[in-house]
């Protein structure tokens, strides 16, 4: 009898992996448990006794947990990796003062050659004396024979210098793009902030990263998501043809650490061989979604208002996309079977989207189209009932709370402050909700966001009691919103978003059991990740 030798095409397949000694969250609806998981082919293939974990697979590979607690797989529903793996090569200037970001850009002038643009992100006014928009005086002050551009936090608005502006041709007789605005001074001038879609008008001249860059910058922002026990990411940057095909194959090489559920851009000019060819499942990898903007951000005034900003008279935000295009898109998505993920964070945002929504619905009436609306932020209270009746999804990012909260009643004023950030409205009037960060405008990390969602509070402790705490989840609902419900935001619920037979094998380990009332809150965002598994694929372990 002659051997069969082993090759690369008859590999024996990987041995079970069985974690044992750990506390088991199978769901946010069931209580925890001293349980075996066993996995077997990327799936859960027993939650139980240990003993008959190890009789059902004798040759497994064990893992002990002991003290740890499993969850099902973490997701965010609302990210950018490739603006955080850009995080990593760009000027960090989140929670600096104006004088600090001054200094850094002055210290990259010395080991950048002149010409070439000095990048920088997440500056906010609002945490500056006077919360007013900088100017490009200041950053010519630092750097003058440099083109300089920093993004706000909220990616929603450029400051830009002298020099910068020349690249891009601008002078005071340009115009304010439609559905962008150019701050100018008294005369006129360009002040050198950009909001919105006036922001092409610098970006346009700033060299595209090439593919093995864009390929770089997405492996840096998968495994910086997976290091904080993100299995999945629901990717809102809306992607051209270029960007997806960079996924696709990273998906096929194996590459993809967390299962990625990407948007395909509303603006790409290859959205309709997008929607005609169907939706991309490869791996890890899934594509059947597209992203629109409907208008900008409140911390730059870009949310589209129904009345006036309580603290600018005059001005009631940007509506980045005119209405009859959001009705073309919507109609496009329902009749090609995709989902549409709409960007609205002021009430007329909002019920911009919903109606487009309303109308393309009714024409085309798809059996399961769980269209999005990305933050609904600022809601109408004659909106918030909407959500249900047309089965839309409310995607929101706790964290925008607490971060928004020091001045978004300024922006609102108190009537409509009641609609903002309004969790626990939104699921008393039966809609669905998912949870995200909108990383990396917000940090990465899904405790942040659970802590948020259940405390509205900062990791302070401010305000004692939380912001208007009656829209304050509970932990099981925070727990859902990361798991069960991102699941079913991305059509996946019947195999993610639980630890049960058959399911993917996705699950978050931590060190402490966050959803228990005996842990006090403020520890939930001490919890230390241990593992990341996702498919039964350990794809971060703390050291």
């Amino acid at each position: 009898m002659t051997a069969l030798v082993a090759s690369p095409l008859l590999a024996a397949p990987p041995a079970p992996l069985l974690l044992t000694g750990a506390t088991v969250y199978t769901s946010s609806a069931e209580a925890p448990k001293k349980a075996a998981i066993l996995v077997r082919d990327g799936k859960i293939a027993f939650v139980g006794e240990e003993a008959e974990a190890r009789r059902l697979a004798p040759d497994s590979q064990v893992v002990g947990l002991k003290g740890a607690v499993v969850y099902p797989g973490f997701v965010d529903a609302h990210g950018h990796l490739l603006g955080l793996g850009m995080t990593k090569e760009l000027l960090d200037l989140r929670g600096r003062s104006k004088e600090a970001i001054l200094a850094l850009v002055k210290a990259a002038v010395f080991r950048t050659p002149e010409g070439e643009w000095i990048r920088g992100r997440s500056w906010d006014q609002n945490l500056w004396p006077g919360k007013a928009f900088p100017k490009a005086g200041e950053l010519d002050a630092v750097a003058s024979k440099h083109p300089v551009v920093l993004a706000r936090v909220d990616g929603h608005a450029l400051w830009v210098n002298r020099a910068g502006m020349e690249r891009a041709g601008v002078t005071a007789e340009t115009k304010d793009p439609d559905g962008g605005k150019i701050v100018r001074d008294a005369s006129g001038k360009p002040t050198g902030i950009f909001v919105d879609n006036a922001e092409d008008l610098i970006s346009r001249v700033i060299p595209a990263p090439g593919t093995a860059q864009l390929r770089r910058l997405l492996e840096a922002g998968t495994k910086a998501a997976a290091a904080v026990g993100l299995t999945g990411v629901g990717d809102a940057g809306g992607f051209g043809r270029s960007g997806i095909d960079i996924l696709r194959a990273m998906a096929r090489e194996g590459a993809l650490p967390i299962r990625v559920y990407a948007t395909v851009g509303a603006a790409s000019k290859d959205l309709a061989a997008f929607l005609s060819s169907g939706p991309i499942v490869e791996g890890r990898l899934t594509v059947r979604a597209v992203k629109i903007y409907a208008d900008g951000a409140l911390g730059s005034r870009g949310a589209a208002l129904l009345a006036d900003y309580s603290d600018d008279p005059g001005n009631r935000g940007l509506v980045r996309t005119p209405g009859g295009k959001m009705d073309e898109v919507a109609l496009a998505c329902a009749r090609a079977g995709w989902q549409l993920w709409t960007h609205a964070i002021g009430d007329r945002g909002n019920r911009l989207a919903l109606d487009a929504y309303e109308k393309a619905l009714a024409v085309e009436k798809p059996k399961d189209p769980r269209f999005r609306i990305e933050h609904a932020q600022v809601l109408a209270p004659d909106d918030i009932p909407r959500l249900a009746r047309l089965g839309v999804i409310a995607s929101m990012q706790p964290t925008h709370a607490t971060s928004d909260m020091p001045w978004a009643e300024a922006r609102l004023g108190p009537e409509r402050i009641q609609g903002a950030y309004a969790w626990r409205s939104l699921l008393a009037s039966g809609a669905r909700l998912c949870g995200g960060s909108d990383f990396p405008v917000e940090s990465e990390s899904p405790l942040l966001g659970l802590y948020a969602a259940v405390t509205r509070q900062d990791l302070a402790g401010r305000p004692p009691g939380g912001w208007y705490p009656e829209q304050r989840l509970t932990r099981p609902e925070a727990l859902k919103l990361f798991t069960e419900d991102a699941a079913y935001a991305e059509f996946a619920e019947g195999r993610r978003g639980k630890i049960a037979p058959a399911f993917d094998a996705d699950l978050t380990v931590l060190d402490r059991d966050i959803v228990s009332d005996t842990l006090p809150a403020a520890e939930i965002p001490k919890a230390k990740v241990l593992m990341t598994i996702v498919g039964g694929e350990m794809v971060y372990r703390a050291r």
